[in-house]
Parts: C-alpha cells; structure tokens; sequence
C-alpha cells in the first residue's frame, strides 16, 4: 500500500510516495521520472516520514529540477527562439534572428544567434555546434593547464597531445601513447564535472586501467571525485 505525503519548498508543493517494508532504515530517493519515493520500516509514524523528507526538500527540488532539465534536452532539439541549451552547467534561452552575418554569442541568460539568410534550424545547429567546440577548446585547455600545474607534485604531466571532438558514448579517453581525447559536448556540463573527466583522464596518464593505483591516485587528487562522478551520471552524453 502506497500513502502520499506533501512537503513544500517555496511556492512549490511536492508529493511524495511512502511505503512500508521490512528494512530498518528510511530511505528517500528522486527517480528519473519526477517521482520522490520513502520507503520506511514498518510502523514508521507518518508525522516522522514527513519530517524526515521536509527536512531534505532543498535536495529533493534540485533533483528534481536536475532531472526535468534532463527530460527537457531529451527531446528532439529544432533550434529555435525560445529553446534551451547549456554552457558550463547553465541554461540558455536561444534568440534567433536574420542579420548582416552569422555569428553566437552570450548574452545575459541567451544565446544570440544571428544567420545572413532567414534563420533555419539546421543552420542554427551548425552554428552553435561550432561555436561550442571553439569554446570547448579554450576552456579545456585552460583547464588542463590548470589541473596539470596542480597536479605535478604527484607526476602528473601535461599530455602528449589532446582531441575534442563530438563523442556518443565517453566523455573522455586517454590512449596508451598520452593521447587525452574529450567530448566536445563535456562544455555543457557544469565545470566541477568537466574538473573531474580531465582529472579522471590524467591519472590515465600514470595508470592506463581502472586499477587500485589509480583510484587511489584519483582520490588523492580530487577526494570528491565520487560526487562529481555522480553529477556527471544525471547529464545526458548530448546535453
């Protein structure tokens, strides 16, 4: 039997699905569909429960929030005015309009997109598409310099060479010869994210598998490498 509580955050009201099962602790979770679930030990009072979950309402709007952004950049994008898109973990609203020339820029809370004939969704895509790899370049290797001044203390040196380019299932990889290689679309995610895969492909640099060495190496690094990880898993691979 499922009971529905309410708690609330701002203006907003949240339900929440509570069952009862034979485990002894109280477990809340935020699935993907917009769903917040309690699962409680038998008996639980209900006053307790909706304590228990109104005291993490400010974690559980910004998962849901998090996944609703999600769901909303799964749809099938036709870049248009009004359409949203990320940058460095942001959302964007595009304005698109006919002018003297093509171009993207940032504007406040916008993407400005200008095309020298009437604006067509295609177009706009090859665009921003564009002006997202010139982005991902300067920003990835500020970045990587950043890290690698960081990290040399602990043998950590810059790469042999790195790649950015559109990739459909990684967010980065490093090859045997310290060739670092990361997806373009890693731009959208929010920086504490992209800190991570280049870090995670650094140690990569020392250690070519998943061994003991370089967890170990990795936490040493970056000992939040565990939440970062997991707020990477909520991003899409094509933001």
């Amino acid at each position: 039997m499922t009971t529905i509580l309410e708690i609330v955050h701002g203006v907003h009201r949240i339900p929440v699905q509570v069952t009862f099962d034979g485990f002894r602790t109280l477990r809340i979770s935020v699935r993907p569909e917009g769903v917040v679930s309690v699962r409680a030990p038998q008996g639980t009072p209900l006053a307790h429960i909706a304590a228990r979950a109104q005291a993490k309402s400010v974690w559980i709007f910004r998962r849901l929030e998090c996944f609703r952004e999600v769901r909303q950049l799964a749809l099938p994008r036709e870049y248009v005015s009004g359409e949203t898109h990320k940058y460095l973990g942001r959302s964007y609203r595009l304005r698109v309009r006919q002018a003297d020339r093509n171009d993207v820029r940032l504007a406040g809370r916008f993407f400005e997109v200008t095309t020298a004939n009437p604006p067509h969704g295609s177009k706009v895509r090859e665009l921003l598409d564009l002006w997202y790899l010139h982005r991902a370049h300067v920003v990835f290797e500020r970045v990587l310099d950043e890290m690698c001044s960081r990290y040399g203390a602990h043998g950590i040196h810059a790469p042999e060479s790195i790649i950015v380019r559109a990739m459909s299932s990684r967010w980065g990889s490093c090859s045997p010869v310290g060739t670092i290689t990361l997806n373009r679309d890693l731009i959208k995610a929010p920086m504490r994210c992209l800190e991570y895969v280049i870090t995670h492909e650094l140690c990569h640099l020392r250690h070519h598998g998943h061994t003991p060495g370089f967890y170990e190496l990795l936490s040493t690094l970056m000992p939040d490498w565990r939440e970062r990880r997991a707020r990477l898993a909520t991003e899409p691979r094509q933001i």
